[in-house]
């Protein structure tokens, strides 16, 4: 769906100059109480008939509530779809890009080809600048998600469900469109894109999205977008003794990928980047430590975090913005059962130098990504170094399946991604990592760590193996996103499957200047 925008002259008598606003159906959110016509004037000029509307009187504006209202077809506004937000003093943006997912959907039943949503609305709903900006980017946002799904390996489609509306047009009471709401609905589609194309690699089947596969994507991306990127196999890991990374690897028949693509803004080549480390384990069984057969199919999700790191730069890309300097890095790799898998009790060593017992195959997460972690303070002193993984079941049975663990080692990054994610609507909770209780890592094992901990706390122990990987001075954040990265149920911006989370508040960290 392509955004436009529509301005109208604020001069009315200048007849000739005149602009009439144009869509098959407009969209308007309204607050329980208000009238919606009151506090927009330029929508009850441009369709005068919504004002003797009887369906009008009807609508109330409670959540949800809404009111499909019919004009004369050839008036330039015909129809009008009214949603309600609830009171006033409930509202959160993150709730207007539900309830605009919510009216594309029905918008879409109808086939109606052009939306269009007042701005001026959104404004008077906003408490101030700042935040009617946001609001732009909430809507747009919503209406984007509002209409994707995963049909790629679907071999009929469905017509009804497969029309989609072609533009959704920005309506502007000025005479000129302003350049910060352009630039809020630009980036808001940049941030669409990303989502959806991080969302249809997750959701692929792991005989496609392989490490192979994900290689292919970063390098078509970096293609279009002029990253840099390099990627490598087996060999070069075993070339840089990167032995835990390695030993998950053995038992598939498909071989690793390490990939690291990096944006770099002109003049920013000396700048200490972010670095964003991604899991992509692209199917987990669990190695000789087989996970059970029930819901085994859902491990294809297990590389949701190198995923995310693939949208965050595809938004990157898209959004034309230059932001800082930004390396991602996506370790690749099946774990899987096999004559020349990693055995419980084999000991490897790490590209830090450290020694770990695997005392659990299907702990393997933290064994890519440590290596990874010293690879990435190894390339660069980075400014702020973050991971995004499935890491542990523990983290779902603590904080439930739509909320990410962080755990940090820096209270300024920690406060900041905290911060960032709140504002993003993505639910992040902090969480410890206490380095007395390091001993129950590193004691009773003939190596430096073993790779688990006990069943207690598991998520806690996850974070503190990787801890001891990552420099005192450096700044470091760990999601834990096993609970958000996938949801069963469908909801109003995702139909079900994979969700991308995390990709929103990294890129806000990733555009910093």
């Amino acid at each position: 769906m392509d955004i436009r925008f529509q301005a109208m002259p604020k001069n009315m008598a200048k007849l000739e100059e005149m602009v009439e606003w144009r869509a098959e159906c407009v969209v308007v959110p309204v607050f329980k109480g208000d009238k919606p016509l009151s506090f927009i004037p330029a929508l009850a000029d441009a369709a005068p008939w919504l004002s003797i509307s009887p369906g009008l009187r009807d609508f109330r504006g409670g959540k949800g509530h809404t009111a499909f209202l019919y004009g004369h077809p050839d008036l330039p506004i015909s129809r009008a779809f009214f949603i309600g937000l609830g009171k006033r003093e409930d509202f959160k943006p993150a709730a207007l890009r539900e309830v605009m997912a919510m009216a594309v959907k029905e918008l879409s039943e109808r086939k109606i080809r052009h939306l269009a949503l007042p701005v001026e609305s959104l404004r008077l709903l906003a408490a101030d600048k700042p935040e009617a900006l946001r609001l732009v980017e909430e809507a747009v946002l919503g209406a984007l998600l509002g209409v994707y799904e995963f049909t790629e390996y679907k071999s009929s489609k469905d017509d009804d469900k497969a029309f989609r509306p072609e533009y959704l047009s920005l309506l502007f009471a000025e005479e000129y469109v302003p350049d910060d709401v352009q630039a809020a609905a630009r980036k808001a589609e940049a941030l669409a894109g990303g989502i959806c194309y991080a969302r249809d690699v997750i959701n692929g089947p792991a005989n496609v999205v392989t490490p192979e596969y994900m290689e292919e994507t970063a390098r078509k991306l970096a293609k279009v977008h002029g990253f840099k990127v390099e990627a490598h196999g087996p060999e070069f890991l075993r070339e840089q003794g990167m032995g835990a990374f390695l030993a998950v690897s053995l038992g598939s028949a498909v071989e690793p990928r390490l990939i690291v693509l990096e944006h770099c803004p002109k003049g920013k080549e000396q700048e200490q980047p972010l670095i964003v480390v991604g899991k992509g384990i692209t199917f987990d069984s669990g190695g000789i430590s087989l996970k059970p057969s029930a819901g085994m199919e859902k491990m294809k999700r297990d590389m949701a975090g190198a995923g995310t790191v693939l949208g965050l730069f595809k938004a990157l890309g898209e959004s034309g913005l230059a932001g800082r300097r930004i390396i991602g890095i996506m370790p690749c790799t099946e774990n899987m059962p096999d004559g020349k898998a990693t055995r419980p009790g084999d000991i490897v060593k790490t590209l830090s130098g450290k020694t770990v017992e695997i005392t659990n195959t299907d702990a393997e997460g933290r064994l890519i990504l440590c290596d990874c972690l010293t690879m990435a303070q190894n390339m660069a002193k980075p400014a702020a170094l973050v991971d995004i993984a499935t890491l542990t079941g523990a983290c779902v049975v603590a904080l439930g399946e739509k909320t990410a663990g962080l755990f940090t080692n820096n209270d300024g990054l920690g406060n900041k991604v905290l911060a960032l994610a709140a504002q993003s609507g993505e639910r992040m909770w902090r969480l410890p990592v206490w380095d007395e209780d390091l001993d129950v890592l590193s004691g009773g094992t003939p190596a430096d760590l073993n790779n688990t901990g006990p069943r207690e706390g598991g998520a806690l122990f996850a974070a503190l193996f990787l801890k001891q990987f990552v420099k005192d001075e450096t700044p470091w954040v760990h999601l834990d996103i096993a609970g958000p990265a996938y949801t069963q149920k469908p909801e109003p911006t995702n139909p079900g499957g994979a969700t991308a989370f995390g990709l929103r508040t990294l890129l806000e960290l990733a555009l910093e200047s």
